[in-house]
């Protein structure tokens, strides 16, 4: 630590770590004021090895304008993460990240920092209880993550804030998810290998204190494979949550992706699952080779686009299966729902409403299907549909009428 302050002092400087290893009863960095261009730089390739002695990070603290580059972090198996690092305008590059908990990299969890480049980085998997490989607060923004490979079981990576660029990864293991974003702005996710995550590969939940969202999220080009692990057919591969039907997400492109499953123990519900979210395009994916059990998306919000895709383009069809009350809010296209025990259903506003609404009744009772506060279904305010009955409905601009 020593030679690290006497290069911060300096003015910025390069400590080098000679293959071997290097053990250490504290963590190698400052927290404030931050170290200044200051480059800790290993050895052959990745052959100089910095290990905790304890249950700590063996890398932690602020650095601006600073470099940690070709070497083997190694969290000594005794409970602690591998680095927790405050970055601004800085490089992680190189390196490899072993026998961590909790975190592999912890981002940001304290101070703000941009133009950053977490860059050719291998997270191994950790095991009991293991964690999340990379982890960002919403402090990290305007940066890179490239050309990583990191496993855990945890997400592989957990972001939050933006803008981010999230390109030309690998993503493995056994993960929860291979990406997880919890709230977001300006992210683009392009090129990455997402492979065995147990649940979606790719989810986008929507902050519960926020009341509308618009993250503008563009996911291109990525091969999305073997995933729903947990629980084959459970989950879709990529997943946008709203908070509910009243409280949206809108901005979202999905282009150039492919979906597939060759693992028996895996598989999804549908490749695209992205209820009560609007301004979403779904474009070019390829998920024909096990992409999907139910459907290859099942979408429900305004100015959707679902097109050019090698399956379930061009009508605009949502099946979905209903076993609660619901509120339905789609404006246009063509929506088939069975209604299972425990359903009933509340019709949108017919007013300016394009949708063709196909209802069967599965249930072993009577399901109720009303109108909008205000409005009509065949001149009353609600019809009850019989057990195995079906009905298809328009709007007339004023009022819904079964046909």
């Amino acid at each position: 630590m020593a030679s690290i302050d006497a290069a911060d002092a300096a003015g910025g400087g390069t400590v080098f770590f000679p293959v071997g290893t290097y053990a250490v009863s504290a963590p190698l960095g400052r927290d404030d004021p931050p170290l200044s261009r200051v480059c800790l730089l290993g050895d052959g390739d990745r052959a100089a090895r910095i290990l905790a002695t304890g249950a700590f990070a063996p890398v932690t603290g602020s650095w601006f304008m600073s470099r940690i580059e070709n070497l083997m972090i190694d969290a000594g198996g005794h409970g602690g993460p591998g680095l927790v690092v405050d970055l601004d305008k800085s490089y992680l590059r190189h390196c490899w990240v072993r026998n961590w908990t909790g975190y592999g990299i912890s981002l940001n969890p304290n101070r703000e920092g941009l133009l950053n480049w977490i860059d050719d980085t291998f997270v191994e998997q950790c095991e009991d209880p293991g964690g999340i490989g990379i982890h960002t607060t919403h402090r990290f923004y305007d940066s890179w993550i490239v050309n990583n490979n990191v496993g855990s079981t945890g997400p592989n990576l957990s972001v939050e804030g933006g803008p981010l660029r999230i390109l030309a990864n690998h993503f493995d293991g056994s993960p929860r998810h291979n990406i997880e974003m919890r709230g977001n702005r300006l992210i683009t996710v392009v090129g990455n290998i997402c492979e065995g995550a147990r649940r979606e590969a790719i989810v986008y939940t929507m902050p519960n204190w926020l009341a509308t969202d618009s993250p503008q999220v563009q996911i291109v080009g990525n091969n999305i494979t073997n995933g729903g692990k947990e629980a084959a057919g459970r989950y879709p591969a990529i997943g946008v949550y709203s908070r509910d039907a009243e409280h949206r997400t809108s901005g979202f492109a999905v282009t150039g992706n492919f979906f597939a499953c060759s693992d028996d123990d895996s598989g999804w519900t549908y490749a695209v699952d992205a209820p009560h979210v609007d301004a979403l395009a779904i474009a070019g994916n390829q998920w024909e080779k096990r992409g999907f059990a139910i459907a290859p998306t099942r979408v429900d919000g305004v100015d959707v686009a679902v097109a050019g895709n090698s399956s379930g383009n061009g009508d605009g069809r949502v099946v979905a299966v209903l076993e609660t009350p619901v509120t339905l809010t789609a404006d246009a296209g063509d929506r088939v729902y069975f209604l299972h025990d425990g359903a009933a259903v509340t019709l949108p506003p017919a007013a300016g409403n394009r949708c063709r609404i196909t209802l069967k009744n599965l249930a072993a009772g009577g399901v109720r299907v009303a109108a909008a506060p205000g409005g009509g279904l065949d001149r009353q305010a609600a019809i009850t549909l019989a057990p195995g009955q079906t009905v298809e409905m328009l709007s007339d601009g004023k009022n819904w009428w079964t046909l």
